[in-house]
């Protein structure tokens, strides 16, 4: 993790070539979403501190954290419930992660998805990677059976310049120490 947050550095270079990250595990509670949530600050401590060092305004939002399951839930009760209004808001907060430079989507493939989810997640994924921007996805499925859950171009395009770190052992929820 250090190599990798070690690049967030090139964030203000022109071509930043950051690569995205797929954290995975069979089991959850193995750190995934704990570890994304810690690259997350790293990138806003370094963009906020390579902002400060070349003197430029730091975005207002250079980083998002993406509940994707959170979201599907969100998307699947609007179109049920013909919630027009609901959609609209949805879908301009999934072109915001599109657009966000550095953004965490937790939980990718953790359910079946219509064609229509399918259909937006592939749009934010392919905006991300067409603007090279890096995206840390986290997920209970291995990278090669995203296809299972999406289709295989998207997870051929999520697979497209990202590193995948998988992670071991059980759970650790509640194991913490008091």
């Amino acid at each position: 993790m250090d190599a990798y947050v070690a690049t967030f550095e090139r964030q203000f270079d022109d071509k930043p070539a950051i690569k995205s990250a797929y954290l995975y595990s069979d089991e959850p509670g193995t750190g995934k979403t704990t570890t994304a949530a810690g690259l997350i600050n790293a990138w806003l401590r370094a963009h906020y501190v390579g902002a400060a060092r070349l003197g430029r305004q730091p975005l207002r939002k250079p980083a998002e954290f993406f509940d994707l399951n959170e979201y599907q839930t969100a998307y699947n009760l609007a179109a049920m419930a013909g919630d027009d209004v609901k959609l609209q808001a949805l879908t301009k907060r999934l072109n915001e992660a599109a657009r966000v430079p550095f953004l965490v989507l937790d939980d990718v493939g953790i359910r079946s998805a219509s064609e229509a989810f399918r259909g937006l997640v592939h749009a934010v994924i392919n905006a991300r990677l067409a603007a090279g921007r890096p995206t840390v996805y986290t997920s209970n499925i291995e990278m090669g059976d995203l296809a299972d859950v999406y289709d295989a171009r998207l997870a051929d395009r999520i697979r497209d310049n990202c590193q995948d770190l998988p992670f071991v052992g059980k759970s650790k929820r509640g194991l913490r120490k008091k």
